[in-house]
């Protein structure tokens, strides 16, 4: 029979204590060990958070040529007593009514007419080319804006009316389309109908085509800018000034 060596015998012994040993103190331990994997895995969304954040404030602020402190002080306004008068006002805008020097108005007031000078652009050759299709798709019928917006155009006149349960409306549209003449544009809003009613409407009335595909009339469903500018009074027309005001027309 072989013998194993006492020596051996203590060695195995102590190993086998010390492997108890340092799996106990694993044990022991392995709380703060999920804790610091947990605390970790926290910092690490956070990180990824804050450079999400960053990273979309600095998009937002390129988009209107701003710095991120710019963006950063519109959101702020927009907190504010001005994100009450004004809930929907573009951050060059806001930044430039309540900009702290003249230099800062001059400059916000420049980047917003490069903007919009774009937007009208854009907008202008879509429509072009939504004329276009139209034309060719519908030759014989009256296009519609794409997108209805009130203009603010200086001299152009917003006329409101309506189809139905309105005898002024019916003999109104010819009085404010001789009133205007031949040169100012006019858009028409027309409330609570469909496309079909509104095209008998333009033929009935002798809306003039050529006018409309000059944009000299536009024809738009009204969204609500009636009960917003019209103040429940039907027909009515505006005419838009030089300042931008609205100025009730009489005619």
């Amino acid at each position: 029979m072989n013998k194993v060596a006492p020596w051996v015998g203590l060695s195995l012994l102590g190993l086998f204590v010390s492997l108890n040993g340092n799996a106990d103190t694993l044990s022991r331990n392995s709380p703060l060990l999920s804790a610091t994997s947990n605390q970790t895995t926290t910092l690490e969304k956070q990180l990824d958070t804050n450079t999400l954040t960053q990273s979309a404030l600095q998009q937002n602020a390129q988009e209107w040529g701003l710095t991120t402190e710019e963006w950063l002080r519109y959101l702020q306004l927009k907190k504010g007593e001005r994100g009450v008068w004004s809930p929907n006002l573009d951050p060059l805008t806001t930044l430039g009514i309540e900009a702290k020097t003249e230099a800062d108005r001059n400059r916000y007031a420049e980047m917003l007419v490069r903007k919009m000078y774009e937007r009208i652009e854009r907008e202008l050759a879509f429509q072009r080319a939504y004329d276009k299709a139209f034309a060719k798709l519908y030759p014989n019928e009256l296009p519609f804006e794409v997108e209805p917006h009130i203009s603010q155009s200086a001299g152009r006149v917003i006329y409101f009316t309506r189809l139905d349960n309105c005898a002024k409306c019916e003999i109104d549209v010819s009085r404010i389309l001789s009133h205007v003449g031949n040169s100012t544009p006019v858009d028409i809003y027309v409330v609570g109908s469909n496309d079909k009613a509104i095209r008998e409407w333009a033929k009935k009335h002798q809306i003039d085509p050529i006018k409309v595909q000059k944009r000299l009339i536009t024809l738009n469903h009204d969204k609500g800018y009636w009960l917003q500018y019209g103040k429940g009074k039907i027909p009515a027309a505006f005419q838009i000034q030089q300042d931008g005001q609205w100025q009730s027309l009489v005619y």
